[in-house]
């Protein structure tokens, strides 16, 4: 859920697509929520280490280096796209109107932060290919687990391509 929030919702409510000014009108006049969906993000992502440790630590019986490669796949992910989320805060920092940034005129401060945000989305794109490895492989592992049921390792397999 906080994943949905952090990634989609919130970021589907302040940016609109192509237009910078309302963008980051958008964003200074809705802080809190922008900050809130960042937030969502970071409880997104520990969850998804907690998770990828559990999930390792249980699929290692099967076969221990698979299980590991899946866990190194998930977690690059995962950093990945906590990567990105810099460049989704660095929009507030951009619009704020610290002194420093007044060499800037305030059509190219919310041409950079528009830009910004676009540069988080593409980090989400490329960690999806960690992400989707990663989950091929834990499909695998627990469809061959034996203790598992096998239609959520198929269910993972497909999700991962």
């Amino acid at each position: 859920m906080a994943g949905s929030i952090g990634e989609a919702i919130v970021p589907n409510m302040l940016v609109v697509p192509g237009d910078a000014a309302t963008t980051a009108q958008n964003i200074t006049t809705n802080d809190l929520l922008f900050r809130l969906g960042f937030v969502a993000y970071i409880v997104e992502a520990l969850t998804d280490v907690a998770l990828t440790f559990f999930l390792y630590v249980l699929l290692r019986p099967v076969r221990g280096n698979l299980a590991f490669s899946s866990m190194l796949f998930l977690l690059m992910a995962t950093a990945t796209f906590a990567f990105g989320e810099i460049f989704y805060f660095a929009q507030i920092l951009i619009l704020r109107g610290d002194a420093y940034l007044n060499t800037f005129s305030t059509q190219q401060l919310q041409t950079l932060a528009l830009l910004s945000f676009n540069v988080y989305g593409a980090s989400g794109s490329l960690s999806t290919i960690f992400y989707g490895t990663g989950s091929i492989i834990l499909g695998y592992l627990i469809w061959r687990s034996g203790y598992l049921p096998r239609i959520i390792g198929a269910l993972w397999v497909i999700g991962g391509f």
